[in-house]
């Protein structure tokens, strides 16, 4: 029954915490470390799968558009921003794993509260995506691969500088998760091969569906609370959270 609760707690924090502008790979470090979770590899892939089948679903129709026309200005500008950040994670993450951790942690979440602000505070722009500010975008994602920096609220932040809408900007947040997710989950699924872990199929599921609803709950909460200007709400949490870390830990 705990290993239950325990499947269902990593799926829950990796769903609601992957679209929230709150760091998933933050809080996964923080209550991973918290709860000495055995498999945590292993467990968070399957979570970011789940989180993808989430994004999928939101945007279905959408990306039935995108495939169907593959050829059009969204796919490319998708590509120009996967690309920075795909070689920001490539040249660089072995040297955050090296040099960043639980103590850059705090530091993070701060960096993420401040950008909250701006983005929450920031005049909504009226401008569509483009080359240019979708180049920013992606730059600006790479920056998620630092613990605690939150990769939505980064991107959905460096959009609204660039003066994009905050809707449009919010929605291209969310498609360029997909293939970052997808990498995300077959770049650790190598570690987990070489590691030859003991699989629970059942705590798999488990962390999975929980993953892909909480997932799907945070998608609809952040497209909610943008367009109402509450984005400073999570700005506190992640200020209150690090002084927590801060003081007890």
């Amino acid at each position: 029954m705990k290993n239950i609760i325990n499947y269902i707690f990593i799926g829950f924090i990796q769903g609601i915490t992957e679209f929230l502008p709150v760091s998933s790979s933050g809080h996964i470090v923080l209550f991973g470390s918290l709860f000495e979770l055995e498999n945590l590899l292993l467990l968070s892939v399957v979570a970011h799968i789940g989180t993808l089948f989430a994004v999928l679903f939101c945007y279905r129709g959408k990306l039935m558009e995108l495939v169907k026309k593959p050829i059009n200005k969204t796919n490319l500008h998708l590509l120009i921003a996967t690309i920075p950040t795909v070689l920001i994670v490539v040249f660089f993450n072995d040297l955050i794993e090296k040099y960043f951790g639980m103590n850059f942690l705090i530091w993070g979440f701060l960096i993420s509260a401040v950008l909250l602000a701006v983005a929450d505070f920031k005049s909504t722009g009226k401008k569509s995506i483009n080359k240019k500010n979708s180049l920013i975008m992606g730059v600006s994602q790479g920056l998620a691969i630092l613990p605690g920096i939150s990769r939505s609220g980064t991107t959905l932040c460096f959009g609204l500088l660039s003066g994009v809408e905050k809707k449009e900007a919010l929605d291209f947040s969310f498609l360029m998760s997909i293939p970052i997710i997808f990498a995300s989950a077959v770049y650790e699924s190598f570690d987990i091969i070489h590691s030859q872990l003991s699989v629970n199929w059942l705590g798999i599921f488990v962390v999975m569906v929980t993953s892909f609803i909480f997932g799907i709950l945070s998608i609809k909460i952040m497209l909610k609370l943008v367009n109402k200007n509450k984005l400073f709400y999570f700005s506190f949490y992640l200020i209150i959270l690090s002084l927590i870390i801060l003081l007890f830990l």
